[in-house]
């Protein structure tokens, strides 16, 4: 069955409220990378009742949504966070339908949260270990453990916060406000452009961040990185070290626990080996070029009536009542949940 064009707001509505949430998590401290909060599951459980069809596409669309906030749009773990969302997307879904049917008496909400963040996690260790190496493996036992901390987290605040059942209404741009106060980096600024023009630019980002895989040479792939980074500040996106470097922290450590190579020392019983620290270097530097590439991308303007296009429209609108409203990260969220208009 097609989607009715209420049903396609619907969904753009739902993803742009997932964006939002990736932002507000990404706001918390993190020292190492992957490990998220899945803040963003929260919409994915008020969502349980919606058809198949438009409930699948917007697990998609969360992945798509939630690498692009992390800087992992156009690198390996795009296809890592398609997966998982998916496969937790469709478990929590059965589970779900399966405790409709025996009449709430199966699960509640907080173990189908649970349930699916660890499958989500089983998934992205899974996957991630064919890119870092089988030395990521040993995260699995901590990563369950997260995970199943954070889903329970997703599920309070799935019983906290209440989703209008009424689309809000996007207006236009010329009939949103003018934003008070600063820009702020949730809500990209994006310039307006020709359809041809943003698939060119599209395109052209695409190959770049896909030739960067096939570059060894470390001292090339540092100058990679540093036109990514020009790139991404000429487009105006703020550059944030801090990531990088955490990024960097858990790929060169996740390297050097599958040793390989001439040992250059060790330390206790753990060696540091030379082809380990290589490839950690070789791969840390490809994922921060492809995350300030997936950092342009958010400079990228789609049409205002794509799906992805009114997704945006929504979030604006959702970032300006989030940052106009005082008070906790809480009282902002209900706040921008409670809007009539966008």
């Amino acid at each position: 069955m097609p989607f009715q064009n209420e049903e396609k707001q619907r969904v753009a509505y739902l993803c742009a409220l997932t964006l939002l949430f990736s932002y507000a998590e990404m706001l918390l401290p993190r020292v190492v990378p992957f490990f998220r909060l899945g803040l963003a599951n929260t919409v994915i459980l008020l969502a349980l009742n919606m058809r198949v069809a438009p409930f699948l596409l917007l697990t998609v669309i969360k992945a798509v949504a939630a690498s692009l906030m992390a800087g992992t749009l156009f690198s390996p773990f795009l296809l890592i966070s398609l997966a998982q969302s998916s496969a937790s997307g469709i478990v929590m879904y059965a589970l779900f339908y399966a405790n409709r049917q025996c009449k709430g008496k199966l699960l509640s909400v907080y173990g189908i949260s649970a349930a699916g963040s660890a499958l989500s996690a089983i998934v992205q260790i899974a996957l991630s270990s064919l890119y870092l190496g089988s030395g990521t493996q040993a995260l699995l036992g901590p990563m369950l453990l997260f995970n199943t901390t954070s889903g329970i987290l997703t599920a309070f605040l799935s019983t906290s916060l209440c989703i209008p059942q009424k689309t809000p209404l996007l207006l236009q741009e010329s009939e949103k406000p003018a934003a008070d106060g600063k820009d702020w980096e949730a809500a990209p600024r994006t310039r307006a452009s020709r359809p041809h023009k943003t698939i060119v630019a599209a395109l052209a980002v695409l190959l770049f961040a896909a030739a960067v895989f096939f570059i060894k040479p470390i001292p090339a792939l540092c100058a990679a990185l540093f036109l990514s980074l020009l790139a991404q500040k000429i487009i105006g996106r703020r550059i944030m070290f801090l990531p990088h470097l955490s990024l960097w922290l858990f790929v060169i450590i996740s390297s050097l626990l599958v040793p390989g190579g001439k040992v250059l020392f060790s330390v206790w019983n753990f060696s540091i080996t030379q082809d380990a620290l290589l490839a950690g270097i070789q791969k840390a530097l490809r994922l921060s070029c492809v995350s300030a590439l997936s950092q342009c991308a958010a400079g990228l303007k789609p049409s205002e009536q794509s799906l992805v296009g009114s997704a945006l429209g929504y979030y604006r609108g959702l970032s300006r009542v989030f940052c106009a409203t005082s008070g906790t990260v809480l009282k902002k969220t209900r706040a921008a949940l409670s809007a009539t208009e966008l």
